[in-house]
C-alpha cells in the first residue's frame, strides 16, 4: 500500500492549524512522500518500488479500483500494511490529512469522482442525532469512544476501519440502529428515533465516517437478485422492509420436509433447533450465528437473500458456500424452511 517516507514539517503544521481542505496541496504530499513507492502515476513503479517485496500497489489497476475502498486506504495510511514495506502514519498524518491523501489517490489515478457538498438539514439533524445519541460509544469520529472499546464486548463499530462496499449496506445499519444487534450493547432506537431520523443519522454516519460522500458507491447486493427485488438498489428507499413476497429465482419452488431434514442435521449445529443462533457450536464461533427470529431478520431476509447466503456463505465468519455441495433445489429447499419457520412464522417451535 501506501509508503511514507519521511515527515514534511512545514506542511504538517500549516494541517494541524487548518480545516480548509482546499488549502492543503495533496498532489504535492502524494509526490513527495508516496511516488518513490507508488510512481508518479499511482502505477506502483516508482523508483524504490521495484526493490521491494511485495511489489507496491498500483492504484490504476482493476483489482485496486474494485477492492480499494476509501476507508481500505485510510486504514493502511494510518495504520500500515503487515507484511510489507508499508508502516503506520497515524501519529504524523492527522485524520483531515489522511482522509485527504486517500480522497486524492482514488480521484487521480482509480477513477473516483469527488463530489463537494454543503451540508444539508438532514445532514445537520443527523450531525445532532448522533451526537446526542451515538457518539458516547462510536466516538466523536466514528471511530469507537476508547471506554467502549475497552469495556464493551464486542466493542461498537469502528464507522472509520469499516468497508461498506463488502459489508455496512445503508439497509443493514438502518435495521441495526431500528431494531437494535443481538449480542451486543447495540440497542433498538425504533422507540425513540422516527423513521426520518433514523434514515438521517445513518446518512450521517455514512458521508462523514465511511467517505460515502466523496464517491458514487454501489451498495453490495450481491446476495440478492435486484431485479427481482425493486426495494434493493442503488437508490433503495431507506427505512424500507425487503418484500417478503418475492419468489426464488429461475422459478425453484422450496420443499419444506427435505429442507427441515438437511437443516436439522446440519444447520442446527450453529443456527440451533429453534433458527435462535444458540446451536450447540454457536458459542464456539465469531461472531455468533445468525438468528432468524429477530425483528432485523424479519425485516432483511426474504427467500431470494436466504437462497444466496445459504449457497455463497458469508465471508470473516464460518458460514461455508453451500453451493459447491448441493444442487439449487437442495439449497431452495433449506431456505424455504427456514422462511416458513424462522422468519415468517412467530412460532417458536420447528415445525
Amino acid at each position: 500500500m501506501l509508503k511514507v517516507i519521511g515527515v514534511f514539517i512545514a506542511v504538517l503544521v500549516l494541517f494541524n492549524e487548518t480545516s480548509a481542505d482546499d488549502l492543503i496541496d495533496y498532489s504535492k504530499i502524494y509526490h513527495k512522500q508516496c511516488a518513490t513507492c507508488h510512481g508518479d502515476r499511482g502505477d506502483g513503479r516508482g523508483r524504490a518500488g521495484a526493490s521491494l517485496l511485495p511489489t507496491p500497489t498500483n492504484f490504476t489497476s482493476e483489482e485496486s479500483k474494485r477492492k480499494l475502498s476509501i476507508n481500505a486506504l485510510i486504514h493502511s495510511i494510518k495504520k500500515g500494511v503487515p507484511g510489507s514495506s508499508m508502516v503506520g502514519y497515524e501519529r504524523r498524518f492527522n485524520d483531515q490529512v489522511v482522509r485527504g491523501l486517500a480522497a486524492y489517490i482514488q480521484e487521480e489515478f482509480m477513477g473516483v469522482v469527488k463530489t463537494v457538498s454543503t451540508p444539508s438539514a438532514d445532514d445537520n439533524l443527523g450531525k445532532q442525532l448522533y451526537a446526542k445519541n451515538c457518539s458516547a460509544c462510536h466516538g466523536d469520529n466514528g471511530n469507537t469512544a476508547v471506554w467502549a472499546k475497552n469495556g464493551l464486548n464486542p466493542p461498537p463499530r469502528n464507522f472509520a476501519e469499516s468497508d461498506p462496499l463488502n459489508e455496512l449496506t445503508r439497509e443493514r445499519m438502518t435495521a441495526s440502529v431500528t431494531y437494535g444487534r443481538p449480542g451486543t450493547a447495540m440497542m433498538p432506537f425504533s422507540s425513540r428515533l422516527s423513521s426520518e431520523e433514523i434514515d438521517a443519522v445513518v446518512a450521517y454516519i455514512r458521508r462523514n465516517f465511511m467517505g460515502q460522500g466523496a464517491k458514487v458507491v454501489v451498495e453490495d447486493n450481491s446476495h440478492v437478485n435486484v431485479n427481482q427485488s425493486p426495494q434493493i438498489n442503488n437508490q433503495m428507499p431507506s427505512h424500507a422492509q425487503v418484500d417478503m413476497s418475492l419468489p426464488f429465482e429461475n422459478g425453484l419452488q422450496g420443499n419444506i420436509e427435505p429442507g427441515k431434514n438437511f437443516y436439522q442435521n446440519n444447520c442446527y449445529e450453529c443456527h440451533g433447533r429453534l433458527g435462535d443462533g444458540n446451536g450447540p457450536r454457536a458459542s464456539f464461533n465469531t461472531p455468533r450465528p445468525r438468528n432468524f427470529t429477530t425483528a432485523e431478520s424479519r425485516f432483511l431476509f426474504n427467500r431470494p437473500r436466504l437462497f444466496q447466503g445459504i449457497s455463497k456463505g458469508k465471508r470473516g465468519t464460518v458460514m461455508p458456500a453451500w453451493s459447491t455441495v448441493l444442487s439449487d433445489q437442495e439449497i431452495a429447499n433449506v431456505a424455504e424452511y427456514v422462511f416458513q419457520v424462522f422468519i415468517l412464522s412467530e412460532k417458536k417451535k420447528p415445525l
